[in-house]
């Protein structure tokens, strides 16, 4: 996709919101005023039953629930049928190819990029809650520096259900994890697994992993690290291997970037990152704010996300066979 063609779905996208909002504008002004007129007319019938100013409270209380029900339905059906339903769609849809697609091959080799695709719930699942409620896109492969990695933005949410006085069920969701998850693949196979969970990192609480008899808690020998993360580990020996000092420091660095809501699990040749920073990355801003320079920027930002494991970590040297 070109510039020209992707600016023309920016513009129809941009002019087709302005019309509906417009449309509910107006509708909304019109129905209020029709509710108003509806108001004084009942407290005009309403005669002697009290004072004008009361009969014009207890009409509103009569008309109240109607009248949010009709503008909250018309907005609604305003928002379901108007098209810019439809060229909002296209737009965030070009964005994808045009900045997000663009500005990921400038960076990444052999990248397979799948927007409205997740990662899957079962590999997830394999290292923390994936909770009541599980939503994942901006699905990619690539490779970075001769490290192949997947990643994906991923939203999980737990569900509460409270019943009031009347009987009746609420049903609330809270977020439990919002941000990347990451998996890098490595040359060497482990044969344990190990995962190191920051203190603040809520998405690995029902982890069945730590609830197994063969997975133990185990401290390394920095206490500043101790008290930031929690480590849990099939063999205390060979996690201690892998959590060496040079590395433990490196692991703390991010950590604190991210304010400790980050997890790291390595399994099965692979290194596993959660990161619970709150984003929805590589996401397309409203059409009237686009600005291609700070895209790029914010972009860019998203991107770097991905990069500095492997920058900082060392992964293309590291290895974890003997190299550092």
């Amino acid at each position: 996709m070109d510039k020209a063609e992707f600016e023309l779905l920016r513009a129809k996208a941009s002019e087709d919101a302005k019309r509906r909002k417009t449309v509910c504008i107006t509708g909304s002004i019109i129905i209020f005023a029709i509710i108003l007129i509806i108001m004084l007319l009942m407290s005009g019938r309403l005669g002697s039953f009290g004072t004008r100013r009361f009969n014009i409270m207890f009409s509103i209380f009569l008309t109240l629930p109607f009248s949010m029900f009709f503008l909250i339905g018309f907005n609604l059906i305003v928002y379901l049928v108007h098209p810019a339903r439809h060229s909002m769609a296209a737009y965030k849809s070009a964005y994808k190819s045009y900045m997000i697609y663009r500005s990921l091959s400038e960076v990444f080799s052999n990248l397979k990029y799948y927007p409205d695709h997740g990662m899957p719930t079962a590999v997830v699942g394999s290292v923390m809650t994936t909770g009541d409620r599980y939503h994942s896109n901006d699905f990619m492969t690539a490779t970075y520096k001769d490290i192949n990695f997947t990643q994906a933005d991923v939203h999980t949410e737990e569900r509460h259900e409270t019943r009031d006085s009347d009987g009746h069920t609420h049903t609330t969701y809270t977020t439990i994890f919002k941000g990347r998850f990451l998996i890098f693949d490595f040359k060497r196979d482990f044969s344990f697994r190990l995962q190191v969970v920051g203190k603040r990192f809520d998405g690995a609480r029902q982890n069945r992993l730590n609830n197994e008899n063969k997975f133990k808690k185990i401290e390394t020998e920095s206490h500043e690290f101790n008290k930031k993360f929690r480590v849990y580990a099939q063999d205390g020996f060979e996690a201690f291997y892998i959590l060496d000092p040079a590395f433990i420091e490196k692991i703390q660095a991010i950590g604190e970037y991210y304010n400790n809501s980050i997890m790291f699990a390595f399994m099965e040749k692979k290194l596993i990152v959660a990161v619970d920073d709150g984003n929805d990355s590589f996401e397309a801003p409203h059409p009237d704010k686009f600005d291609e320079t700070i895209e790029k920027q914010r972009i860019g930002g998203d991107i770097m996300t991905i990069i500095q494991f492997v920058d900082k970590l060392s992964l293309n040297r590291y290895m974890f066979g003997g190299k550092k």
